[in-house]
């Protein structure tokens, strides 16, 4: 009888040197620089390599811990992860509270553990009001607070929650010593998120310090001080940045803290911090774990011991990056955010509703933001394995870059006075605004593909306005002089041109000279590029002469004209069209750079090509058009 023979991988197949692999790595990059063709510069400032390996993390002491021990960035607690997993805490926001209470307790039944109520605020005024222990009782009523978690952020000038609470358990014989969760306050967030405060500054500081002294007399398991990097993220705010500011936040809480005479051991665990999760998939798994080193590293140079280092995470999928066109991309993009949020150890997460942007809270998109938990968590098996990505060279690396970006930042934030400070004298927003900027831009130059936005638009997707909400606004006793952290979103400003141009119906038609392999790749490129802007766009059938390509442009009643062909044909093509032509907008794809002057003074307005900002060329096309400003 023939044996086989085991296979022996590392006998058959020689482990290649880093030296060899790099050889035939620049071979196949025919002559481009090695470090340009295989590095990324990221908006965090960290440049990440084409791979790693053992060396790159050989100096790293955390890499040897095991879940659940210090530094805690493999989670807090390996057992309790692994039984009973992340906290499923999907916002809630109904402002009708037998409705609110009808949709939890149905929620509750399918997969949900967490009340995550959304409070009305001034910039905010229609999600859920709670003023009195009558909205306590219709909104919690049949809910066991003591088998889930609660969740709510409070304003300095909200009904202060906790006494309601105390109140309501007691009428049902129980004690708000049993509740877990957080309800909590991070005035420094309101302040940037809204610009101003409606309370002076010892005012806010005193009732963030009752509330703190209330919570810890009668409240053990509930944090109340809850700090939201969200705010920071929808500013555009690179993940370095986010850590830094919450950092530098909590800080300022921990210090004022102190100086009152409670000792940091009491403090530490009172926090909870709500992190976004976009869409640099290892990026966010590596922010999870570095907050936690950061955290850790924070608590220790105050004096608390192991146990007060830990820190309860909220991660919550992003806004900055979110569509209004082809919405159900959104839903992808969850996905992933939600993933890499389990991957680097959330405790909690809250997934946004795919069209959370144009459409009314309603029990599908609900539904489905709740399920892509409970299949991360009961179908793909998450919850089986604490930290999956600890050894991983890559993430271990970028976990430690980011950490010690986040922490130098944060010691320029403390040098130049702490968190408040930096966003009176608008340094917080100088910081900002370059790199939203940046973000921008790459989805204006294709660098950042939104599919159904910068690329396979969808001719007929069509969107109503985005809801502008009304907000209202108390008495602004103290005001950022540079206004609040702008809610900004990478996309909108080519959703907005878009939307401008897409009722007029203008049509640009596609003058494709030669045989298919001529003019294709260009026509291709030309339809998705002028679709991204919301133009109709007409495809010519290839001509091979000057007067029948005419004749079928000006039969379409476009209001444009694009010229699709080779650049060598463009030589004796470019004249004539143009000459014919003349009269509406003229455009030619591609960008011959030795003609380009030439087919200028022949006729051709504007030139799109790979390198061509999207947004800025289709807004010069668009007023070309006489498209309203």
């Amino acid at each position: 009888m023939e044996t086989k023979e085991p296979l022996n991988l590392l006998q058959d197949f020689t482990p290649p040197t880093w030296e060899e692999w790099v050889k035939e790595v620049e071979a196949g990059l025919k002559g481009a620089d090695f470090t340009k063709a295989t590095q990324t510069k990221t908006y965090e400032g960290i440049t990440l390599k084409p791979i790693y390996r053992r060396q790159d993390i050989a100096d790293l002491e955390f890499v040897h811990t095991q879940p659940g021990e210090s530094p805690y960035q493999r989670g807090n607690d390996a057992k309790m992860f692994v039984q009973e997993g992340w906290k499923i805490a999907q916002a809630q926001r109904n402002p009708k509270l037998d409705e609110l209470n009808t949709q939890l307790l149905s929620e509750l039944n399918r997969g949900l553990n967490v009340v995550n109520l959304c409070l009305a605020h001034d910039d905010d005024p229609r999600s859920i009001r709670l003023e009195s222990v009558t909205d306590l009782k219709t909104a919690l009523k049949d809910i066991d607070l003591e088998a889930v978690e609660l969740f709510a952020q409070q304003d300095v000038t909200d009904t202060p929650l906790l006494p309601l609470l105390d109140e309501y358990l007691h009428k049902q014989n129980k004690s708000l010593s049993d509740i877990s969760g957080v309800i909590g306050y991070d005035p420094t967030g309101e302040f940037a998120r809204k610009g101003y405060l409606s309370r002076d500054l010892e005012q806010v500081w005193k009732s963030v310090l009752d509330h703190v002294i209330y919570s810890v007399e009668h409240a053990p398991k509930l944090r109340c001080l809850y700090i939201d990097g969200t705010i920071y993220e929808a500013g555009g705010a690179s993940s370095t940045q986010e850590l830094a500011f919450v950092l530098s936040t909590a800080i300022g809480y921990i210090q004022g803290l102190i100086m009152t005479g409670i000792d940091i051991d009491t403090i530490a665990p009172r926090f909870q911090v709500k992190l976004s999760l976009g869409s640099n998939f290892f990026m966010e798994i590596a922010k999870i774990r570095a907050f936690r080193l950061l955290w850790n590293e924070m608590i220790k140079a105050f004096g608390g011991n192991e146990q007060s280092r830990k820190i309860w995470i909220h991660g919550k999928t992003a806004s900055f990056n979110k569509s209004s066109y082809d919405q159900y991309v959104n839903m992808l993009r969850t996905t992933t955010e939600g993933f890499s949020g389990v991957i680097g150890g959330v405790d909690s997460l809250e997934i946004d509703n795919f069209d959370a942007l144009m459409a009314d809270d309603n029990e599908f998109s609900r539904r489905i933001s709740r399920n892509q938990q409970l299949v991360l968590a009961e179908e793909a098996h998450f919850t089986k394995v604490a930290d999956p990505a600890g050894g991983c060279y890559y993430i271990e690396s970028l976990t430690a870059e980011l950490a010690n970006q986040a922490w130098k930042l944060m010691q320029e934030l403390e040098a130049s006075g702490g968190m408040v400070r930096c966003l009176r004298s608008g340094k917080i927003h100088e910081l900002l605004s370059p790199v939203a900027k940046a973000r921008i831009d790459a989805v204006h130059t294709r660098k950042d593909v939104f599919v159904g936005v910068n690329m396979y638009a969808n001719p007929a997707d069509q969107v109503l306005s985005e809801d502008q909400m009304e907000t209202t606004q108390d008495n602004k006793v103290v005001i950022l002089e540079h206004g609040r952290i702008p809610r900004m979103r990478a996309v909108e400003p080519l959703e907005a041109l878009r939307a401008k141009i897409q009722p007029l119906s203008k049509k640009i038609f596609l003058v494709t000279m030669g045989s298919i392999a001529d003019y294709k790749a260009r026509a291709d490129f030309s339809s998705g590029f002028f679709q991204v802007g919301g133009f109709e766009v007409i495809s010519g059938t290839g001509y091979q002469d000057v007067a029948s390509a005419v004749a079928a442009a000006q039969a379409t009643g476009a209001d444009a004209y694009c010229i699709c062909s080779t650049d060598d044909m463009y030589v004796d093509l470019v004249a004539p069209l143009c000459k014919e032509l003349w009269g509406k907008p003229i455009i030619l794809a591609g960008y011959p750079k030795d003609m380009v002057e030439t087919y200028q003074a022949q006729g051709v307005d504007v030139f799109i090509h790979l390198r061509a900002n999207l947004h800025d060329t289709l807004s010069q096309i668009s007023e070309l058009m006489e498209v309203q400003k």
